[in-house]
């Protein structure tokens, strides 16, 4: 019965508080499809004083999204590319980074999440020199693949789970965005990612 209780209590805390910061989410560690908790109030205000302080205009192109929105967005994508195609770019619902409420695509004010645009690359330069300082990673950085003469730009590979996405970023708090910046995570040839410091999601303690 305590343990019933303890279980419980904890999962009320997860949704009153949210999900922790390095909660793991990626292609085998999902989220259940009744977590929303909206968009991090403290996310949120980090990436409010890192856009002031960068000087740059940018725009949150994709912020919080639901379970039932990720599903949408999946089955739209699936429509338009094929499903083999979409699931290199998109996660599947229940598996999206946006579902934690503390990742933003981000991209020059005004201006369509595009490779090829000097504003937008100056301003994802600029996220890779100082995001962690704000608390937030780059969530998919760019790799070498080997035996290839190239990188993961056009799809995934050199051990992530996405092609290179500049523009995504997540937040995980300065102590643990520290940690993972000085751990190499941006060098292309480097096997660190930001996924390596990660807890999957768990309700209850497995002593």
């Amino acid at each position: 019965m305590n343990g019933l209780v303890l279980a419980t209590v904890r999962l009320l805390l997860v949704i009153l508080l949210g999900a922790p910061l390095d909660v793991q989410v990626d292609r085998l560690h999902g989220l259940p499809p009744w977590y929303a908790p909206g968009e991090s109030l403290e996310a949120r205000a980090a990436l409010e004083r890192m856009v002031q302080e960068l000087g740059m205009p940018v725009e949150v192109v994709s912020g919080f999204r639901s379970y039932e929105q990720q599903r949408e967005a999946y089955r739209r994508l699936v429509a338009e590319l094929g499903a083999a195609r979409a699931d290199q770019v998109i996660a599947r619902p229940g598996f999206s980074e946006h579902q934690l409420g503390t990742a933003f695509d981000l991209a020059w004010a005004g201006l369509p999440i595009e490779w090829d645009v000097p504003r937008n690359r100056a301003l994802w330069q600029a996220l890779e020199q100082h995001a962690h300082e704000y608390g937030f990673v780059i969530s998919y950085p760019r790799k070498t693949i080997a035996g290839w003469p190239g990188d993961n730009r056009w799809f995934p590979g050199g051990g992530t789970q996405y092609r290179w996405e500049p523009w995504h970023v997540r937040y995980v708090g300065v102590e643990l965005a520290m940690a993972i910046y000085q751990a190499g995570y941006l060098d292309p040839d480097s096997p660190v990612l930001p996924q390596d410091f990660y807890r999957p999601w768990r309700f209850t303690r497995r002593d």
